[in-house]
């Protein structure tokens, strides 16, 4: 019990950490977004997401070592063998070095080949595509290399140092919008370079964080074959699903390019920047419990880490359903405040996008049960298989005819067959009786949605489209979602729990003023 207690205490620590960081970047990323998309235009803010997607499309190498590397880190700190740790931080330092060096030789290569020969780009801005392709490719290289540094970050829950350091990174992502704004120099080329600028000495210094305050990140030159055989090994079945994600961002991104152009592009990309916003929220919840289930795992605490999967999960969705929610019913209000010009497909977009992570919420964390197993083979061949649909289906339907939000809607259905798919695979591994984790996570969601969203509908169908309705729409979806949480979707000890933290919280405004 008390262990359990002081593992809530660190989550709910880490996780204010992260929202006070995750706060301060959604307000200067809404505002230099907007800035950015009103000083480069429609189509040169499609060329830049689309452009830079195109060096994404090997960030899938990567990304599956990163979970490798989370995995093995986590799990050796739950066994306290910090020599151990070491070793794992080094041999995936190296891992990764080599990684880059490939990504940059294969994008040099492969990637200028395409953006040359196969881009739909106009061809007056080539010349800036090629320039913002560069960066991006330097931006990766580095980012590539910064892996294992974030990974024992996370691995040691130090989430407090993510929200100092992203103070520093906003200012200079204003610095960035400001120099736009009085610079003559081609606007797309210039944005490129200060992005590029910024996430490099971003990481760099993340770097020197990790090099001085752990000793497990101490750079040593270590030759162990089978540790990074055992990485490979782990990654190489994590690569699956990191391919298929990446056909499913970047991949229709470029489908979406060849059939319609870079301005379907921008409001594709807008629409992702607005869900990444919403989706900040639960991805920080979810970063500051997943070591905790590994670890769990790791100790051999099976009701313990199954009660905090239930509970994380239900959380999770009700966090990203109560701010959904609103934006979704009142998508075109908030746009048109946002922006000042709104490309077409935009809210269609950007309502459908948020659908769909509600959808995928609800199986997010079972991959960690997954990957702290260590027995992934047949879980990745099954959830990349049923995850790579997007690529092929998003092509035939718009070959077809649809309209391009229709790849919106293919992937809210392909994410309805990951919640099985994950389910079932993950339920075999740890034992788990199939409907323990209906009873616990989707009976009580599909109670909060039923009950909670009459009244927002009600109101929004009733309601005008000036500032005090919007304000009164969100208010209400808010508020219902949150009600029906708190009543209907959590059991009594997690109500108590809620109820002790914000009277904690009351007492200390209190105290303070």
């Amino acid at each position: 019990m008390q262990n359990t207690f002081a593992n809530n205490k660190r989550i709910a620590k880490n996780t204010l950490f992260l929202y006070f960081r995750m706060l301060f970047l959604m307000a200067i990323s809404l505002y230099t977004s907007r800035v950015v998309l009103d000083k480069l235009g429609v189509t040169d803010f499609g060329i830049y997401n689309v452009v830079s997607g195109i060096v994404v499309m090997l960030g899938f190498l990567s990304g599956c070592m990163s979970n490798s590397v989370q995995r093995f880190l986590s799990f050796e700190m739950g066994r306290n063998n910090l020599e151990r740790v070491n070793r794992v931080f080094n041999v995936s330092l190296l891992a990764h070095g080599g990684i880059a060096l490939f990504v940059f030789v294969v994008m040099e290569c492969g990637g200028l080949w395409y953006l040359n020969t196969h881009m739909n780009v106009p061809p007056e801005r080539m010349d800036a595509a090629n320039w913002v392709f560069q960066c991006s490719l330097l931006t990766t290289v580095f980012t590539i290399m910064q892996v294992p540094y974030n990974a024992i970050i996370v691995s040691k829950e130090r989430m407090g140092i993510y929200a100092y350091i992203s103070i520093l990174e906003a200012v200079l992502k204003l610095l960035v919008v400001y120099v736009l704004s009085v610079v003559s120099f081609d606007r797309l080329k210039l944005y490129g370079i200060l992005v590029m600028s910024v996430t490099i000495g971003i990481l760099m210094i993340y770097r020197v964080y990790c090099s001085k305050k752990f000793v497990e990140a101490k750079f040593r030159i270590i030759k162990d074959w089978k540790l990074l055989r055992e990485l490979i090994s782990f990654s190489g079945w994590n690569m699956l699903s990191e391919i298929a994600w990446t056909f499913t961002g970047p991949g229709v991104n470029l489908i979406l390019n060849s059939f319609f152009g870079p301005a379907i592009n921008a409001a594709r990309g807008l629409a992702e920047h607005v869900n990444g916003a919403v989706s900040r929220f639960v991805s920080n919840f979810q970063t500051a419990v997943n070591p905790q289930l590994i670890k769990m795992y790791a100790a051999n605490e099976w009701e313990e880490m199954k009660n905090l999967l239930f509970r994380s999960t239900r959380f999770s969705f009700y966090l990203m359903y109560a701010l959904s929610l609103p934006l979704i019913l009142r998508m075109d209000y908030v746009l048109h405040i946002w922006l000042k010009e709104v490309p077409e497909y935009t809210t269609i977009f950007c309502q459908l996008t948020l659908a769909c992570s509600l959808v995928s919420v609800l199986s997010t964390m079972l991959p960690k049960i997954a990957w702290a197993s260590g027995n992934i083979r047949n879980y990745q061949i099954v959830v990349s298989l049923v995850l790579f649909l997007n690529f092929p289906l998003s092509y035939v339907v718009l070959k077809l005819g649809a309209s391009p939000y229709a790849t919106s809607i293919v992937g809210i259905g392909v994410q309805f067959a990951l919640i099985f798919a994950r389910f079932f695979l993950v339920c075999k591994m740890i034992d788990m009786p199939a409907l323990q984790y209906v009873r616990s996570v989707l009976r009580p969601v599909l109670k909060v949605c039923a009950v909670s969203i009459i009244l927002p509908v009600w109101c929004h169908v009733l309601m005008g489209n000036d500032f005090i309705d919007f304000v009164f729409v969100a208010l209400v979806s808010i508020l219902s979602a949150c009600l029906s949480s708190f009543y209907i979707g959590m059991t009594s000890n997690e109500r108590i729990y809620v109820k002790d933290v914000v009277n904690k919280l009351a007492n200390k405004m209190i105290k303070r003023n």
